[in-house]
């Protein structure tokens, strides 16, 4: 019932229908028992009131506490392993890029596959506490990809144990995720302090209280306890309502590649895309999708000599660590075009394809705003670049330097 409630109206309209509706029904019930029992201000109802209510206020205080707290932990829990599960994911990633070239594809397409069942689909039955049939099925598929991969070497065998326990570790904490979000207070303890509230607006009542007077403070206390207990409601389901623990762990750092689409920069109003040149494109640069990428000029002499660009430079080239990618081009008209490859064939069909990027100023600073394509297909937004600057990291700028790393486009390949 109370899953039911959170997911079929906002927080907003839960806490002005809930605290709105029991300080409705406290005012009415004070009017009414001022109406019937008009006798209590004379009668001994508040001096045993008055000796129940300090004792009893602490007693339900206490219980009420225990249920915040009981709530907020349960919700930190959801929370941290929500983060523990992704960070593992994001280690499964890094492993894959260690095993077997003609694995990697086959084995992040089953990650892909995964992360994409529990952040779409999982979170909408995690709502009613349910598991996803999806996510159960995309990660059995890991399981059967990762049992078909042949390391070779130490190097290999020891990144692909690795991997093994990233993925137990996933499935035991995808259990837990899924526990959390089954979980329930007893509900012994529910009963318990909804009945206390109600207990508790009954010892407070003042009759001696002028009309006005007591409506505004029963109707005051009313509203308190309410929001309290709302509280305890709201919070009891981590993964239902509005107030609800983030998938957005599913599509940070390692991960981000698999929401290149959704990450993408959208133009807003007041943007502004401005000609790009080689001097202002070389760099260091970051993409949420696939990592760091650095770009240079280079000579135009047999052994393609990297350096500087200078103005009137139109041709560049880059390396960045996702699958050993590559990518050549030149500055045509503001707007870099040029062609990409990754591993481990650097050619094929999923390998290889166009790059285009424009420089956008927008609100929130610069932007190289990219987008790419398979070999000639159609393109796809989701390769933004953020200057970082500082040195070429070592590793990169050997990569740029050796000609016999890149491959141009088919259409100009000799």
């Amino acid at each position: 019932m109370a899953r039911s409630i959170l997911n079929s109206f906002s927080t907003v309209e839960i806490v002005l229908i809930g605290v709105g509706g029991a300080v409705v029904l406290t005012v009415l019930a004070v009017l009414l028992a001022r109406r019937l029992f008009p006798q209590l201000t004379d009668s001994q109802f508040e001096p045993v009131a008055d000796s129940l209510r300090v004792v009893y206020e602490l007693i339900f205080a206490l219980i009420l506490a225990f249920v915040i707290a009981a709530v907020l932990d349960e919700m930190s829990n959801a929370e941290s392993t929500v983060a523990s599960e992704a960070t593992t994911i994001a280690e499964l990633v890094r492993a894959n890029d260690s095993l077997p070239e003609g694995d990697q594809p086959k084995l992040d397409d089953s990650v892909d596959a995964y992360v994409h069942a529990v952040a779409n689909d999982e979170w909408k039955t995690m709502k009613d506490g349910e598991a996803s049939p999806r996510a159960t099925a995309a990660l059995e598929g890991m399981y059967a990809e990762y049992r078909l991969v042949k390391p070779q070497g130490a190097g290999q065998t020891e990144a692909y144990s690795q991997a093994l326990d990233d993925l137990h570790d996933v499935g035991s904490q995808r259990r837990d995720r899924l526990n959390i979000a089954e979980a329930d207070l007893p509900t012994m303890l529910r009963v318990l302090v909804l009945v206390g509230l109600v207990l508790l607006l009954v010892l407070e009542y003042r009759p001696h209280l002028k009309p006005v007077a007591g409506l505004v403070f029963m109707g005051t206390l009313a509203m308190v306890v309410t929001s309290a207990f709302l509280l305890t409601v709201v919070l009891n389901y981590p993964f239902a309502g509005q107030v609800s623990v983030s998938n957005a762990p599913l599509k940070q750092d390692d991960l981000a590649r698999f929401w290149s689409k959704d990450l993408a920069y959208k133009p807003k109003p007041g943007d502004k895309v401005e000609p790009l040149t080689a001097v202002r494109l070389q760099g260091v640069y970051n993409s949420d999708a696939y990592g760091t990428l650095i770009l240079r000029c280079y000579d135009d002499n047999p052994q393609h000599t990297v350096r500087n660009c200078a103005p009137g430079d139109t041709r560049m080239r880059g390396v960045y660590r996702y699958h050993d990618g590559t990518i050549t081009g030149e500055v045509v008209r503001g707007v870099f075009q040029g062609w990409w490859t990754q591993g481990p064939s650097h050619h094929d069909l999923n390998d290889a394809g166009r790059v285009s990027l424009q420089y956008v100023k927008t609100s929130d600073g610069p932007l190289i705003a990219g987008k790419w394509s398979y070999h000639y297909g159609t393109f796809e937004r989701g390769w933004d670049l953020q200057e970082i600057g500082g040195a070429y990291p070592p590793d990169l700028e050997r990569r740029v330097e050796m000609p016999s790393t890149f491959h141009e486009a088919p259409s100009v390949r000799r």
